[in-house]
């Protein structure tokens, strides 16, 4: 097993510079799938500031504000609705067309950041499940680019912060607060983020699927996109926004449930931010994660790398020497 922080498969490691080197006729794609709160915001607010500079590395982008003008219609559809079949079809159809068009302008690979493609957080509240459908959704993207899809790369969080901010999102989108039988079930729900990976890595089978820990990344956009490329380029370094996940504190969510004529005293004192977890819930959430990143540390059943070395350039070095 290769030494230091970037884990890769044992199976892999003589593989380590074909992985990263790759080269296709076509463009590659990188998909960037979030999970929501890990700082896609601040990601995408990076992006949208260096668009051009990274489109003379020969890096295309397209972000929440390219892919939800209905570029991606039909393909993150449930199945069994009306009409879906064709929706999807329609959908397959356009994205191959603007990636054809991206190639013809000759670009050497374009990254695609939507958490949008794992699921919404709603549906992982309603369903009581981490990003259920993950797996399905990401399949339909593998088909939809047609064979183009190189990385993928997924930003995981400690569990007792992303249930608690999905919870708050939801509370603020109109969801009451949650009961205790509820939270009991979101501590004890059978997918954590290994489940997810897993599924992403089944639908992907030809990708690379890269995860990093928000803990160690999640402020840092311009190393995202250069773990993204490989270290292909040096990204700029300019334009950091300092955004933070804007998950709602509990000033605002007492406004919320006043405007909804509802017990605002349902919720602690304080101002900072909501976690209506219990310290034994809190405790079972980050053994699982602790549990999900040593899986990854471990190898990941060669399904997934870990990055947590600090720089880019010295993550690929590893790689590429294999040790």
């Amino acid at each position: 097993m290769m030494d230091g922080n970037l884990f890769r498969p044992d199976a892999m490691q003589n593989a380590g510079a074909v992985a990263f080197d790759k080269v296709h006729d076509n463009m590659d794609v990188i998909l960037h799938v979030g999970a929501h709160m890990t700082g896609v915001s601040t990601l995408t607010y990076y992006l949208e500031r260096n668009r051009r500079k990274l489109r003379n590395q020969g890096l295309a982008l397209w972000t929440v504000s390219d892919t939800r003008k209905g570029l991606f219609d039909g393909l993150t559809l449930r199945s069994g609705l009306h009409g879906v079949e064709r929706r999807r079809m329609r959908g397959a159809g356009r994205v191959r067309l603007r990636c054809a068009a991206l190639e013809k302008a000759r670009a050497k690979e374009l990254l695609v950041c939507d958490p949008g493609i794992l699921g919404g957080l709603s549906n992982n509240i309603s369903s009581e499940r981490l990003y259920p459908a993950a797996g399905e959704r990401a399949a339909r993207m593998t088909h939809a680019f047609d064979g183009r899809v190189k990385r993928v790369f997924i930003i995981v969080r400690s569990l007792e912060d992303y249930w608690a901010g999905a919870l708050a999102h939801a509370v603020q989108n109109g969801f009451p607060l949650p009961l205790g039988a509820e939270l009991d079930r979101l501590v004890t729900q059978p997918r954590s983020w290994r489940r997810v990976i897993t599924d992403l890595a089944c639908a992907m089978p030809d990708a690379e699927i890269l995860v990093a820990p928000f803990e160690r990344i999640g402020d840092r956009p311009d190393d995202m996109v250069e773990f993204a490329v490989a270290g292909r380029f040096g990204a700029p370094a300019n334009l950091r926004s300092g955004l933070r996940p804007q998950v709602p504190h509990l000033n605002a969510l007492r406004e919320v449930l006043v405007d909804r004529q509802e017990d605002e005293e349902d919720l602690p004192d304080g101002s900072g931010r909501w976690q209506p977890f219990e310290a034994g819930q809190v405790e079972t959430l980050r053994e699982i994660y602790a549990a999900d990143l040593a899986w990854l540390r471990s190898g990941a059943e060669g399904l997934a790398y870990l990055i947590e070395e600090k720089e880019p350039s010295l993550a690929r070095n590893r790689a590429l020497v294999g040790t």
